[in-house]
């Protein structure tokens, strides 16, 4: 499918601000791994209540942390996911029945056995000229497979951040925050929210930079658009960046007394 010379720009835009995103590290509720340069895999915690989160530690208390209980899960497949036929139409490739697959069938993902955590693979594939998401891992907990259909595992998701590519201006933090609301029960007010322990468990020259990484994410989010979930994020900023700052003047310090000592 040929692109515009404005679709390229967004596609682009699109996977470097992926690349930033796969670089932070320090969430409590999922954990991200750059996988090349168009993929971005995404393991999202089942529930928070019953797991270590997957920076390192536990969740802590949590009351006040969550929504209202929303839609049982498994979802039903029609609901979740794409059809072939629509695949087949969204590809230009329906003339010889190709629909949207990922680069590599869920069957050969070979680090998708942590059954307390979902696996899923945002890939922006320049062919398809958007963004899409599939299941990794857990298909069952997810979604309702119909029939018997192997190739059903590898459909995109149907979710509302994706389908408005051509339309609105979306950022892959909203394709994790929905990822996040669609996996995660009860779901977190805040997707993003940071897990302090982990940064704490950190050295201190790993933690200004960490700190630094988060704290330049989180300022992102908030400067793009709102979003109900901001006043959170404010919080965790506040927390982040002082700690950033106070770890940097620390190893600063200790940096120029181990040079006077030298001398």
């Amino acid at each position: 499918i040929a692109m515009s010379s404005n679709d390229k720009r967004k596609l682009q835009s699109f996977l470097s601000e992926t690349f930033k995103l796969g670089c932070v590290k320090g969430f409590k509720y999922f954990v991200l791994n750059m996988r090349g340069r168009e993929e971005l895999v995404c393991k999202i915690v089942n529930e928070p209540g019953k797991l270590v989160t997957p920076s390192s530690t536990p969740g802590g208390s949590l009351s006040g942390s969550f929504e209202a209980p929303g839609v049982d899960l498994p979802r039903n497949q029609q609901s979740l996911m794409i059809s072939h036929r629509t695949q087949r139409r969204l590809s230009g490739y329906g003339f010889i029945d190709v629909g949207l697959p990922p680069a590599s069938p869920s069957d050969r993902e070979i680090d998708s056995t942590d059954e307390h955590l979902t696996m899923f693979l945002i890939a922006a594939y320049s062919r398809y000229n958007c963004p899409y998401v599939w299941v990794r891992s857990n298909h069952e907990r997810l979604v309702r497979l119909s029939g018997e259909n192997s190739t059903a595992k590898d459909n995109p998701l149907k979710l509302d951040s994706t389908s408005r590519w051509n339309e609105e201006d979306v950022r892959v933090w909203d394709i994790v925050s929905e990822l996040v609301s669609v996996c995660t029960m009860p779901a977190p007010r805040n997707p993003f929210a940071v897990d302090v322990e982990y940064f704490q468990s950190l050295s201190l020259s790993e933690s200004v930079l960490a700190t630094g990484a988060m704290a330049n994410f989180l300022r992102l989010v908030l400067a793009h658009g709102e979003h109900c979930y901001d006043a959170k994020i404010l919080e965790d900023l506040t927390l982040v960046t002082q700690k950033h700052f106070r770890d940097f003047a620390t190893l600063f310090n200790r940096e120029m007394v181990r040079k006077i000592e030298n001398k």
